[in-house]
């Protein structure tokens, strides 16, 4: 053997303990966004699909029957889902039509909040407080909007229970 050889035979098991912090949690990294990105764009389905069940029923749909209706299809939808999702807002508001002037008509607005659970510890370390709040989880919000099915008013409806959702429905 050469006097080369010797003194580099060590040499690779000092790159890998160099390197391999930064690839394990590269790769871990990218296992955690991967879930919470699948987490979210459930959210935003289920947002979705509990607006498109409000606008088919009366309004005014209390805030634990929309619940009820959302608690199955984020079980379904999110990944591991540890049930803190909530419905946080459903809000009714009425426009004026701009193709059929003046009849007026309303939307729902439905806001959901959760958790997702950080499972990575050492990932879920950094993202852990990006949200405000250091409890392994990672709080994101889906809000979603659809016009209620009925028949378009004659005249603007009373602004308590339903006001002015602005210059754009």
């Amino acid at each position: 053997m050469t006097r080369d050889k010797r003194e580099s035979k060590g040499q690779a098991l000092t790159e890998f303990a160099l390197v391999a912090p930064l690839f394990f949690l590269l790769t871990f990294g990218v296992i955690q966004m991967g879930i919470l990105f699948g987490g979210q764009i459930a959210l935003t389905n289920t947002a979705r699909e509990v607006a498109r069940y409000a606008s088919t029923v009366p309004a005014g749909q209390s805030l634990a029957t929309i619940q009820a209706q959302a608690n199955p299809i984020l079980q379904r939808g999110i990944p591991a889902y540890n049930g803190g999702a909530s419905v946080t807002g459903v809000e009714y508001c009425s426009y004026e039509n701009p193709t059929t002037a003046p009849t007026y008509s309303f939307k729902v607005i439905i806001t959901i909040t959760y958790g997702h659970t950080l499972f990575v510890p050492l990932v879920g370390g950094l993202i852990d407080g990006l949200d405000g709040n250091a409890d392994n989880t990672y709080t994101t919000t889906a809000r979603e909007e659809m016009k209620v099915e009925t028949v378009p008013l004659k005249s603007r409806p009373p602004d308590p229970p339903y006001p002015d959702c602005g210059a754009n429905p």
